[in-house]
């Protein structure tokens, strides 16, 4: 049995009484969802610009990278999942390569707005810090997850909602425009990181009831770790290179904006 620390949004996730989360009031921190494609030829530099965001602030922004829509083809290794394709429809996503910065605006960003949009976001105050730990076991192929939630001030809505995405790093395949991004490529082939490869609660996140000040949630999940993710030509699920994410939305979408 090997352990691994769940990465976080809105907050870091330094440990207290409350076992994780952090009780102290911090900024945000920044969740890149990138929707991209490997036939794409623009969407290598996307990966580049969130990578580099991700290097300048260490710990405090993670880049999610949903393969769906019409530049992501269904032939090995087949990325498209049906919680991909729910957030990219839900989110209306025409263009590619976009990307949501913390959800906060009611369209989706080109990738030169990346950065100030993550800037902005960084330098705001937090309501909500989250935390938690997984616990993997290679044998059975099942990860216990515990998330802390915890309220450092109110929340303008009375209902939020706790998303948990798995990620997976490390996928080897093909890639249009790959020259973008040359760190990615290895031995002639893309190194496709931070995929998008299952939504462990509901898409859009399960309900959080109690938001105000003072509130600590912990939410416990038992997740199968799928063999194999797609259909068809399905991609092997390496547990040596899978993270989990845990973030908390002000409300789902079909709002004017749902953010992070």
């Amino acid at each position: 049995i090997t352990t691994s620390f769940v990465l976080l949004s809105l907050v870091s996730s330094k440990l207290n009484a409350q076992q994780y989360v952090s009780t102290e009031p911090q900024n945000r921190n920044v969740i890149i969802e990138e929707f991209t494609g490997r036939n794409c030829g623009n969407c290598p530099d996307g990966h580049r610009i969130a990578n580099q965001i991700m290097a300048n602030n260490p710990g405090r922004v993670w880049a999610v990278n949903i393969h769906s829509g019409y530049y992501s083809p269904f032939t090995y290794p087949n990325l498209n999942t049906d919680d991909g394709a729910s957030i990219t429809n839900g989110f209306g996503v025409l263009g590619f390569p976009t990307g949501h910065v913390n959800r906060s605006t009611d369209e989706v960003l080109n990738r030169s707005e990346w950065t100030s949009a993550t800037n902005a976001q960084l330098s705001q105050a937090a309501e909500v810090n989250v935390a938690g730990f997984v616990t993997l076991n290679h044998e059975t192929r099942t990860a216990e997850i515990t998330v802390e939630v915890y309220y450092t001030g109110n929340s303008s809505v009375s209902e939020n909602y706790l998303t948990v995405m798995m990620l997976q790093d490390s996928i080897l395949g093909s890639q249009a425009g790959a020259s973008y991004n040359p760190s990615q490529i290895l031995n002639g082939e893309y190194v496709h990181q931070h995929v998008l490869r299952d939504v462990i609660t509901s898409v859009w996140g399960d309900v959080i009831n109690q938001t105000t000040a003072g509130t600590l949630i912990t939410k416990n999940y038992t997740y199968e770790i799928p063999e194999e993710i797609g259909f068809p030509f399905a991609v092997d699920v390496d547990m040596n290179n899978i993270l989990f994410l845990a973030f908390v939305t002000e409300t789902q979408v079909g709002s004017p904006t749902c953010p992070i």
